[in-house]
Order: C-alpha cells, then sequence, then structure tokens
C-alpha cells in the first residue's frame, strides 16, 4: 500500500527523449521546474503515485549480479545522498534511457523525473524518486465564455489517470537494490520491453508477494500443463482445484507447502504428481517456491480474480465454474448426446 498524505513534491525535471531509431535526438532543459501552486503539485502527485493500486515490488539489478553497476541504480543513489542533484542526475537518466531504446516500435514521449519526500508505504516513510515517460497525448475540449457566449476549443495535453511508463524509487533496502514499483501500459505485445529490462535492469524481489503469486502460477500451470495428460480429469476437476487453492489462500495467514498440497490436490497420487511439477516449474522459469511464507492478500487479490474455469458447450453455452464438483454432473445420454446436470439451491 502507497499512502501519499504527507507527501511533498520537492523538485520536478523534464526532458524530451526523440526517436533512437530514426535518428531524432533528446531535448535536455537547462532547469528544473518550480512548482508554487499547491493545486498543481497536488495533482503531480496523483499524477506520480495513484497509479499503483496494488504494486508488486522489484529491484534493480544487472547481469554481472552486482547491482552497483546498474546505471540507474547509482543515479538515483546520487540523488538520494543530496536531492540538490535531482537536475544533473536527471539528464543522466534522460541519456540512459535515450541509449536503451534501440526498438522500432518505441515512441518519443517526455521524460519528468521527480523526487518526492514522505511516501508511506509498509508503514514506513520514505522519500521516493518517480521516472515517468508519458509517450501519448489525449484530445481535451476547452469551453472559453466570452461576452455571454461559448467557445469551444481543443488541445492536446498528459492524462494524469493514466501513465504510460513510470516507476517509483523508494529510498530503503538500499542494499538489496532498492524498492521499485513499475508501470507499462504501451507495450502490452511486449514487442518492447525496453522499459524494464534495458532501462531499468529489473528483477523480482523474492518476498512474499512474489512468493504467493509463483504457487498461483504453478497451481494454474499444473491445472493446464499438466493434469489433462496424466489423469482422466475434465473441466470440473479444474474448477475445484482452483476453487481450493482460491480458498486456501484467503483464509490462511502462513503458507505451508505440505497442508497447502494436501488441501488442494486431495489424492496421493495427483499431490505426488503437483510436487514433481513444481520442480520442473522452479528449473524451466528460474523462479524459487518457498515451503513456507506469509500469504500476501494483494497478490492473492490480483491473481485468483481469474481463478475461474469456463466450460465451453459448442457454440450455446458457456458455464462458469467456481467448484464443488459434486454439484455437477456429466453424462451421454440414450442419442449419443453430452450433457451437464446442475444442481443448485437458489436462482437469481
Amino acid at each position: 500500500m502507497i499512502n501519499r498524505a504527507e507527501a511533498v513534491l520537492e523538485a520536478v525535471s523534464i526532458h524530451k527523449i526523440g526517436v533512437k531509431a530514426a535518428d531524432e535526438d533528446i531535448k535536455l532543459s537547462s532547469s528544473p521546474i518550480a512548482i508554487q501552486d499547491s493545486e498543481l503539485e497536488d495533482l503531480l502527485l496523483k499524477y506520480m503515485i495513484d497509479g499503483y493500486k496494488e504494486p508488486e515490488y522489484y529491484k534493480f539489478t544487472f547481469s554481472t549480479g552486482d547491482v552497483a553497476l546498474n546505471p540507474l541504480y547509482n543515479f538515483v543513489g546520487n540523488v538520494f545522498d543530496n536531492e540538490a542533484y535531482l537536475h544533473e542526475q536527471s539528464v543522466n537518466i534522460a541519456r540512459h534511457l535515450y541509449e536503451s531504446s534501440n526498438h522500432p516500435n518505441i515512441k518519443a514521449g517526455d521524460l519528468m523525473v521527480a523526487f518526492v519526500k514522505d511516501v508511506l508505504i509498509d508503514d514506513e516513510l520514505v522519500n521516493a524518486i518517480a521516472i515517468i515517460k508519458s509517450e501519448n497525448k489525449d484530445a481535451f475540449l476547452k469551453l472559453d465564455l466570452e461576452g455571454g457566449s461559448y467557445q469551444i476549443n481543443f488541445d492536446d495535453g498528459i492524462n494524469t489517470d493514466k501513465l504510460d511508463k513510470a516507476c517509483l524509487i523508494f529510498d530503503t533496502e538500499r542494499e538489496e537494490g532498492y524498492k521499485v514499483c513499475i508501470i507499462d501500459r504501451s507495450n502490452k505485445n511486449n514487442d518492447a520491453i525496453y522499459w524494464k529490462e534495458d532501462f531499468l535492469n529489473l528483477a523480482a524481489r523474492e518476498d512474499n508477494y512474489y512468493a504467493t503469486t509463483q504457487y498461483i502460477q504453478a497451481t494454474k500451470s499444473f491445472i493446464k500443463e499438466r493434469l489433462p495428460f496424466e489423469e482422466d480429469a475434465d473441466k470440473r476437476d479444474e474448477a475445484e482445484i482452483l476453487h481450493r487453492s482460491k480458498t486456501y489462500l484467503k483464509s490462511a495467514e502462513t503458507f505451508d507447502k505440505e497442508e497447502y498440497t494436501k488441501t488442494v490436490f486431495g489424492e496421493e497420487e495427483r499431490q505426488a504428481s503437483f510436487t514433481n511439477f513444481c520442480d520442473d516449474f522452479m528449473q524451466e522459469k528460474n523462479v524459487q517456491l518457498k515451503d513456507n511464507f506469509e500469504v500476501s492478500e494483494s497478490a492473492v487479490r490480483k491473481q485468483t480474480k481469474y481463478f475461474r474455469s469456463v466450460i465451453k458447450l459448442d457454440k450455446n453455452f458457456h458455464i462458469y465454474a467456481h467448484g464443488d464438483k459434486s454439484l455437477m454432473e456429466k453424462g451421454t445420454d440414450s442419442d449419443g448426446k453430452k450433457y451437464y446436470k446442475l444442481f443448485y439451491e437458489t436462482e437469481s
């Protein structure tokens, strides 16, 4: 949870980042922007912080394993040591972003770098650096009353409810690579994932959020990739496993691998199959599945909202199954037509 109730915007610098693939240059501003209007400050803080509803935290890393070689890690560290260096380091950040922008799909945009004091995260009040690249502009209508009549004009500007690419770096856990959360909504097709990988060079933090997410992903992958091929399982079995997993994760404060496996998968053969699958999952995905950890409520909310199984029957019906296999009966009638029989108590 990120709270900006006590946050103060100390400094902001803005630069123009051209398209490197089109030989467009960068345009660097000569000085930071003075923010003297309280309403403008509040609007900027909203723009910089409020988009991270349930953030997943990352950390700076580097290919050699030495985070001190990551340019962004050093740039922001200099600012945290002395906020007077914000503009100087924002120029370095702009140049580094430009050099990292080699993919042909990358757009030009305005880069904003800001220093924010007293942001509350996880019950800790810390300073933060916001880095935002705005690639898209929206058209806004302007209504002007002149001499008793309205005039309608329009202008292009940044929608403060939409972040294209952004990150927040918090001045905590420096030796581990800081706490960082990111947004990248403009490249969902993964054609240009330079923001996270080339520019920021981030890795997932192996915290409770990470641990919870990995087990949810492993469970979904097991249902899709292993379960249908090892036994005569159908959509009812998938729905029941998903339901048990969601129920366990929502009710348990502490995750226990053995307890989870027994509760969710039931039969010993299925338990053993899931355990073996987890070993393969860790090796293939290069992740770790911990045996015990505190369940992250935010990870459960984010990941399990898609925990549902849809049984598609030709082009006529979809059954949204939420578990309890005993309430669905599958069969074939005397004419060879397949059917599902559903048992329920109330209709809404």
